[in-house]
């Protein structure tokens, strides 16, 4: 029996969903993280965003993930502390992080940190939800599941016919996928890769997945900091 899963990923108009619906899978496209849960209706959420902020200390996972990947680890950034995600513009965000941890963040960082901020809050409101959203990180699920770090970049052509080869390899289909999506919404609203990272969280639902770390750190709220990674071939 296919396990229950959705592959979530962040875009500009908010999040791409991709699961299983009526026996077909599809990607959808909605605006906020509530609505992400509420339209995954059981089984486990895998999402590509940060989940659990340690305040005083980076993050050990992006470490480990950037030691798996070879050539990708740029593809794996930096977790803003709590109070730098919660910060009203990037210098104030710059000043708690450089209190918290000492260092800066990233503009690439802070341009994500709304949406950080929304798998938190939700995460705060609905504790029953925390052993059901999980995060993992696309390219390093796609270098495992091809056995070594992809060659192009997910933005360009290349790296997502690689990605688009993958998956089909393990038996979906993207570019059906990404056609039916493209009939009623615009590029401008997700990306292609985007997709494609959605797809392969939605693969990992199927190999069930284990953490990356023997034991997930803790922070400051109970929220649990780990990545999922596949453990069954498929």
């Amino acid at each position: 029996m296919t396990p229950v899963a959705a592959g979530v990923d962040g875009c500009k108009g908010g999040w791409v969903v991709v699961q299983r619906q009526a026996d077909v899978v599809t990607a959808t496209v909605v605006e906020t993280f509530d609505q992400v849960v509420s339209s995954v209706s059981s089984g486990a959420l895998y999402v590509d965003m940060p989940i659990g902020l340690p305040e005083a200390d980076d993050r050990q996972v992006e470490r480990l993930a950037r030691q798996r990947l070879p050539g990708r680890a740029g593809s794996v950034f930096n977790v803003p502390a709590r109070s730098a995600v919660y910060a009203e513009n990037f210098q104030t965000a710059c000043d708690c992080n450089v209190r918290a941890q000492g260092k800066k963040i990233s503009l690439q960082s802070w341009y994500i940190c709304p949406k950080i901020k929304e798998v938190d809050q939700c995460l705060q409101v609905q504790p029953r939800l925390r052993s059901h959203v999980l995060e993992a990180h696309p390219e390093l699920l796609f270098a495992t599941f091809n056995g070594a770090p992809m060659r192009y970049s997910k933005k360009q052509a290349m790296g997502q016919d690689e990605r688009i080869q993958l998956l089909e390899h393990h038996g979906l289909m993207p570019r059906k996928v990404l056609a039916e999506l493209y009939q009623h919404t615009r590029k401008a609203v997700v990306q292609v890769d985007d997709v494609l990272d959605a797809m392969v969280l939605y693969l990992l639902g199927l190999s069930s997945p284990k953490p990356l770390m023997p034991e997930s750190v803790i922070d400051g709220l109970g929220l649990a900091v780990n990545y999922q990674m596949p453990t069954a071939r498929l």
